[in-house]
């Protein structure tokens, strides 16, 4: 009969358990009995109590655990634990109760819940808890391919659990893999922890058995035991002993194997056991990594990533974590499983570790980092600043020299750029990135003179970050000095010379003076080539970079060439699977996507993707960049339901990776709300697009082509609820600004002048508009063709004006060549056809011409109805177009019959 043992459980009574009987019984002189357990064990189908056993799940030493079924009163399976027949000493009895003791005070999400407890027929205790259904953790990482990212924060859940059971005053002392069991729970992926006080788990393997010696137990399983567990003369066991396991298991997490090789830690016995564990110093996870062989690489390949990325990634910070878990000395170790959970944490929010070095470079690494929200775009090359800048100086002079130069780099990083930072030294300043790097730049005038390599690298960095910012003059100010004193002092083929002029070439390339980009481009990739070989990532680099050039320059077959070649180069030498292989299909996308060849950018980039996928990881941020590429062919192609899934999952992504109020985010955003904008649901694209550009004001400024963007798409979205007056000023703006940071003659600029030529049109103001179109088409038609989808825009643009300006034949004319350049470059069923042939159908019953009108206007609103929906703007205005029709034509039936469409489209509206 079950006897319930829940009330009276008090941790003052666990206490008194605890300290009864746990080491072992032969110690005290107790008799442990050897019947042949097989003719008292109970079968599957036999009952107890109220459970019905279904199959034996597994043994250990003391106890059996059964899969039951609990039929009242609830139904339910439990995982049943009995006392084996046999095993009945006073100790072994305690030593069960503090089990189920220890679980009764336990209630967290990640350990196993106790439902019930009490005797079988012969007197041996039971209790019955939650059935987990799943493998371990590891097993459950690896079979899912988990990333590094992903096996982080399922460790951080079982740290949770762990010091939760910590503050109740209970020690785990066996915390491994085959103890942390993983299930889905409601779509969500939760570990749990089982086994409490126990020192071998009912689902252990043999690799993982708990070693009992004669005189006594050690209390846990070796590979992941403590020094002070592993010395059964210290019964000084306190809950540091749990956190180094916990470094263990995060060890195993992030490598697939243990800090010591199994099979040579359990040669030598119990005491070879204990000299290992307490004397020994485990590898780095990374060293561990590297010497698996070909193992790595299938190590790596259930990590999604390559082994020697893998192994980049645990230098340093990460492997920081568990070896300072794993410290021998408990007082060097994290002081509470919590701490140890916030170094995880640390490292996932780009954090200072508590286990990293104290030193002050560090310390501004980490701060700036940390802050990216702030510095955004800055943050990544001012960490390579503090790290880069020593490594280049290290090797081009002496070590007491650069150590000297070092601290200078951190005072002026520590008392020039970050104390920009200080809430408390700028009261009443508006903190932006702009005000930071001018701050630097300011303070630079002489701070270095005798160490030219060292301003130089700050000049290069600086020079990186307003790039970035799209501050182009700035940028090419220091990186032109940068390549100076590279060249002076080092030869103008030295590395950094030529790291100076690609970067050089990008600020030009980014200003639209693509001769001048063209040569700094063209100068890296040839010198690359001549000295590194063809082959080389640096070469490789460049060689993108430069096609590039070529392809916004519009010499598609000579940048196709270079990319093609790159991608071959790079295939051959670092295989299909290499970082920069989705990097170079990125790039050749959008050459096609310049060249209107959208189905082909796509097909490009969703390949792109899926080696990511694999190379870096579902979330990694190239991953992400690749996902709004393919959303964004896929807008031009008119496919926006899958855009949209696609936009969200980068959007999501990227807030994770880098934040709200990243670039690359706010980038998305506003291409989140242009896709709001297509689609008709101009709530919604309002609502992103106004967050999206107050952000970028406010972390950008306001001469940036994010915020530039973010205006143009406001405007046009004020565009098309005419409201004609509020879209003037950001599209103004917006066109003012790329006329500055990217000048007349880029894509994106023709773009912006399209829509204020339309508003224009729209005003009445025929001679601007005029103005603006001529300009805008001669341009496409120069640098992006005749049959450009942009081309097309300024021509479709270019026939409403003549249409409004009553020259009706230059009107047709235009508005044909058109619609037939979008059937043939788009196909026949995207919007910007449906566009033409609504604009066209308008222009036809403007001049009486109701039999050239109908077909356009009926094959249109069918059509958008199709593609947009019945209720979308476009298609409500061609059906608009056809109740006008008809009552100009004189056909009132006809006329009335799409009327009532129209109060069907309002009432569904409403």
């Amino acid at each position: 009969m079950a006897t319930d043992f829940t009330s009276g459980s008090k941790p003052e009574r666990l206490k008194e358990l605890l300290g009864v009987g746990l080491e072992g019984s032969t110690a005290r002189g107790e008799t442990q009995h050897t019947t042949p357990l097989d003719l008292f064990l109970e079968r599957p189908g036999s009952r107890i109590g109220c459970y019905e056993l279904k199959r034996l799940l597994g043994e250990g030493a003391m106890a059996v655990v059964y899969l039951a079924q609990q039929h009242q009163p609830v139904r339910r399976q439990v995982a049943l634990k009995i006392v084996k027949p046999g095993m009945d000493s006073k100790s072994i009895i305690v030593r069960f109760e503090v089990e189920r003791q220890a679980l009764a005070l336990l209630d967290h999400p990640n350990i196993a819940h106790v439902y019930d407890a009490g005797t079988t027929e012969d007197r041996r205790p039971y209790f019955a808890m939650e059935y987990v259904e799943g493998p371990s953790i590891t097993q459950y990482c690896d079979k899912n391919r988990l990333s590094i990212k992903e096996r982080l924060h399922l460790f951080l859940q079982v740290c949770r659990a762990v010091h939760y059971a910590h503050q109740k005053g209970i020690i785990h002392r066996d915390i491994k893999p085959s103890n942390i069991l993983v299930s889905i729970q409601d779509g969500e992926t939760v570990p749990k922890v089982i086994d409490f006080g126990l020192a071998k788990a009912f689902r252990g393997s043999l690799s993982e058995r708990t070693v009992v010696t004669e005189q006594g137990q050690l209390l846990g399983t070796p590979e992941y035991m403590s020094p002070e567990q592993a010395d059964m003369a210290n019964e000084d066991i306190d809950t540091r002993s749990d956190i180094y396991s916990l470094g263990v298991l995060l060890y195993v997490l992030l490598t697939g194997v243990l800090p010591f090789d199994s099979t040579t830690f359990r040669e030598g016995g119990i005491e070879h056991i204990r000299q290992v564990i307490c004397k020994n110093d485990p590898k780095t996870p990374s060293t561990r990594l590297t010497g698996l062989g070909e193992e790595a690489k299938r190590v790596a390949e259930s990590r999604r990533t390559e082994a020697a990325v893998l192994a980049r990634r645990l230098q340093n910070e990460l492997e920081w974590i568990p070896l300072k878990a794993m410290r021998k000395e408990r007082s060097e170790r994290y002081r509470s499983v919590s701490e140890l959970a916030v170094d995880v944490e640390n490292y996932l929010n780009g954090a200072p570790l508590l286990a990293g070095p104290p030193g002050s470079l560090y310390q501004i690494r980490k701060f700036v980092h940390r802050n990216r929200t702030l510095v955004s775009g800055v943050a990544a090359v001012l960490v390579v600043l503090v790290a880069g800048i020593i490594a280049s100086t290290l090797f081009a002079i002496g070590q007491t020299r650069a150590r000297a130069e070092a601290q200078a780099v951190s005072d002026f990083l520590r008392y020039s750029v970050l104390e920009s930072l200080d809430p408390f030294k700028v009261r009443g300043r508006k903190i932006t990135i702009n005000s930071v790097l001018d701050t630097a730049s300011e303070s630079l005038g002489g701070e270095f003179k005798g160490t030219p390599l060292v301003e130089a690298e700050i000049r290069d960095t600086l020079g990186n970050a307003y790039w970035s910012l799209g501050m182009h003059e700035r940028a090419e100010l220091h990186l032109r000095r940068s390549w100076d004193i590279q060249q002076a002092q080092q030869g103008p083929e030295h590395p950094a010379a030529l790291a100076s002029a690609h970067q050089l070439g990008w600020v030009y390339f980014a200003q639209s003076r693509y001769p001048e980009a063209e040569q700094f481009l063209a100068y890296a990739s040839d010198t690359r080539c001549r000295l590194l070989g063809e082959e080389h990532e640096d070469t490789v680099y460049s060689t993108t970079a430069l096609a590039c050039v070529y392809a916004v320059q519009g010499r598609f077959q000579l940048a196709e060439g270079l990319l093609g070649k790159a991608l071959d180069n790079t295939r051959r030498v670092l295989g299909e699977e290499h970082p920069y292989i989705p990097a170079i299909m990125n790039a050749t996308a959008w050459c096609y996507e310049l060249q209107g060849r959208y189905k082909d950018a796509e097909h490009l980039a969703r390949r792109g993707l899926e080696i990511a996928y694999v190379v870096l990881g579902e979330n990694d941020w190239f991953a992400l960049l690749l996902k709004k590429t393919i959303a964004r062919t896929c807008i031009l192609q008119g496919s926006y339901d899958e855009a949209e899934q696609l936009l969200l999952e980068a959007l999501r992504g990227l807030r994770g990776v880098w934040g709200q109020e990243h670039p690359d985010t706010l980038e998305t955003m506003a291409a989140l709300g242009r896709l709001y904008h297509a689609q008709g649901r101009y709530d919604e694209a309002k609502s992103c697009l106004d967050q999206a550009l107050e952000n970028s004001l406010q972390v950008l400024g306001e001469i940036h082509y994010i915020t530039a963007e973010c205006m143009y798409e406001r405007g046009r979205l004020y565009l098309s609820q005419d409201e004609y007056d509020e879209a003037e000023s950001p599209l103004e703006r917006a066109l003012k600004i790329m006329d500055q940071i990217l000048g007349e003659e880029n894509w994106f600029t023709l773009l912006v002048m399209n829509s204020v030529g339309g508003l224009h049109i729209a005003q009445g103001r025929y001679s601007q508009a005029e103005q603006l179109l001529t300009e805008a088409l001669e341009t496409g038609r120069r640098i992006l063709g005749d049959d450009h989808p942009d081309t097309l825009e300024s021509m479709n643009n270019f026939g409403l004006l003549r249409r409004e300006q009553n020259r009706y034949d230059e009107a047709e004319s235009l508005l044909r060549q058109a619609l037939d350049g979008r059937r043939d470059k788009l196909g026949p069923d995207h919007p910007a056809c449906f566009q033409s042939m609504h604009e066209l159908a308008v222009l036809y019953i403007v001049q009486a011409r109701y039999e050239n009108a109908e077909p356009l206007l009926l094959e249109a609103y069918n059509g958008r109805e199709a593609k947009l929906g019945r209720d979308h703007p476009h298609t409500v205005d061609s059906l608009n177009q056809l109740v006008h029709l008809y009552e100009s034509w004189n056909k009132p039936n006809e006329a009335a019959q799409w009327r009532g469409r129209l109060s069907d489209a309002a009432d569904a509206e409403e």
